[in-house]
């Protein structure tokens, strides 16, 4: 049995609040198994591994001291999978499971390569989750759906790029994450964010019950989007780390909803090569428990060394804070809850009391556009609204990504949609009905103003976070996760950081924040993670088995 500790305000209150529920019996959310039976403090019990607490640092110093071996952190982690995916608390968090005896065969060369040859470096024997955009060849055993029905089946002549080099680093990749469908580019609202026609709804492990029926697309009661099931995965314990990826706020979002570390890098620092992905805004990025694991991670995909030692002062950090008010998502995207808003608020201002006492600078009511505003400065200076450039070419790049299929049903966007059209029971079901995007991107016309159009959007952004940071003389500034700070980030190109805060007292949903630093701000951004992580530790629930 497992159990999770629910806690009203952290940083707040800082009790605990235990919650129990007998009125859903079957099945189970993850949430009612969690709370069943009290915390154990080691990460590593009776030789077993604590799949909902261990983190990538930790696993790597016990396979280092032969404590564990890979052939044991597989077999737990598809333990967990197989109590909780499908069964138990039915996240739906995987579309895809590795085959058994594939990754215990990896993970038993991986052992024997340990003690013969040493470790490939930090990531050697250690499993993985990546999103069902990354295309994956067939001796993995998984297909690469990107979440849609038609692409069952479908496996890759080679492995993207970034699964090639997870696997060159040693890594063990166990499954594929459910997503928002084509990562939201099929129709954002109606459809909720987490349901893919191949995947079906995933759900929060935090959240009893799952997604309500009435939910709006990026509601309280869902995971949010597009890489819902990377971030879900790794809040329920099947692996220590997932990728993801990001066009504005696709990793950064359903972090948030897990309590968990992420990273959007900048874009073009990361190959999407074999990744469903538009270059010009998307990046692949890691979802992690640790600033650490996050930092390790983004230096295997960069190529760039931004591993570093954690730094747990605040000396030398200036931190300024959006209005919360101001920054407040739209009600069509996120209902408005007002006990919660009343939390947040209290909580972030909770927040940066206590930076402010640890020595950190900080500087409330930073003046920073939301999207909102920024799109109507942009608009009134370009003609042009970012939003309509964030899926501009997707039915040129999805051609060219299905035509990288060995097997495929599927070869044209325009295939899709009369597949989709051609089983809409499936795949356009009454509570998920549109297709909407799929089909403007089918009568989209070449732009040959586009570079110049995202050139002056990106410059344009630039320029106002830039004066917003020089003027308020502050290195990162923070937004509540369920406003569009990502989108800000995205339209100049700048990469975003999610870090936990607490969890809903309403319905026990995780929140935290949104951060940006500037141009080539990733090592500002993880000293802010890795401050955040030493001072408020409860920010993260830590689930233990």
């Amino acid at each position: 049995m497992l159990r999770l500790c629910s806690r009203k305000s952290f940083v707040v209150v800082g009790l605990v609040a235990i919650y129990f529920s007998a009125s859903r019996l079957s099945p189970l959310s993850l949430r009612q198994y969690l709370s069943r039976f009290p915390a154990q403090k080691s990460s590593i019990m009776a030789g077993t591994v604590d799949v909902l607490n261990a983190d990538v640092a930790l696993l790597r110093s016990k396979l280092q001291s032969g404590e564990l071996q890979s052939v044991d952190l597989v077999a737990a982690y598809l333990k967990q999978i197989n109590k909780h995916n499908a069964d138990g608390a039915g996240l739906k968090a995987l579309i895809s499971v590795a085959p058994e005896e594939t990754v215990l065969s990896q993970a038993r060369h991986l052992d024997e390569e340990r003690k013969t040859k040493g470790t490939r470096g930090p990531f050697h024997g250690i499993p993985i989750i990546v999103k069902d955009t990354m295309l994956t060849e067939a001796s993995l055993g998984m297909d690469t759906t990107c979440g849609t029905l038609g692409l069952i089946g479908a496996k890759g002549r080679k492995n993207a790029d970034v699964v090639e080099l997870l696997l060159k680093a040693g890594m063990i990749i166990l499954g594929k994450a459910n997503l928002s469908e084509l990562n939201l580019f099929k129709a954002s609202p109606p459809n909720t964010a987490g349901w893919s026609s191949a995947g079906g709804q995933c759900s929060s492990p935090y959240v009893e019950g799952g997604v309500l029926p009435n939910a709006t697309f990026l509601g309280h009661s869902t995971p949010a989007g597009s890489s819902s099931g990377s971030a879900a995965a790794v809040a329920a314990g099947f692996a220590p780390i997932a990728l993801g990826a990001e066009t504005d706020g696709s990793l950064v979002q359903p972090t948030s909803r897990a309590g968990l570390y992420a990273l959007k890098p900048t874009p073009g620092t990361v190959s999407v090569k074999g990744v469903l992905a538009l270059p010009t805004y998307d990046a692949i990025g890691p979802i992690a428990r640790t600033a650490k694991d996050v930092a390790d991670m983004l230096t295997l995909l960069t190529g760039t060394n931004l591993s570093h030692e954690s730094k747990i002062s605040w000396d030398g950090l200036r931190v300024g804070f959006v209005d919360y008010d101001i920054w407040a998502p739209a009600t069509f995207v996120v209902e408005p809850v007002e006990s919660f808003t009343s939390q947040t608020k209290a909580d972030i201002e909770a927040v940066a009391a206590k930076i402010s006492s640890l020595g950190g600078k900080v500087v409330r009511d930073v003046p920073l556009p939301p999207f909102g505003q920024l799109t109507e400065i942009i608009e009134q200076k370009h003609n042009v609204n970012p939003d309509d450039l964030w899926g501009y070419g997707f039915r040129d790049e999805f051609d060219a990504f299905v035509s990288l299929y060995e097997t495929s049903q599927i070869r044209s966007l325009a295939e899709l949609v009369q597949f989709n059209k051609d089983h809409a029971d499936r795949c356009l079901p009454a509570d998920h009905p549109s297709q909407a995007f799929l089909e403007t991107a089918l009568e989209e016309k070449a732009d040959p103003e586009i570079d110049t159009k995202v050139a002056k959007v990106k410059k344009t952004a630039q320029a106002l976070i830039d004066e917003v940071l020089a003027k308020y003389e502050v290195d990162v500034i923070l937004a509540q996760s369920d406003g569009r700070m990502a989108s800000v980030a995205a339209a100049a190109g700048y990469s975003v950081a999610a870090l936990p805060v607490g969890y809903a007292d309403f319905n026990g949903r995780a929140w935290g924040v949104n951060a940006i630093a500037g141009a080539d701000g990733e090592s500002k951004l993880l000293d802010l993670m890795s401050a955040w992580e030493a001072t408020f530790p409860e920010a993260r629930k830590a689930p233990r088995s």
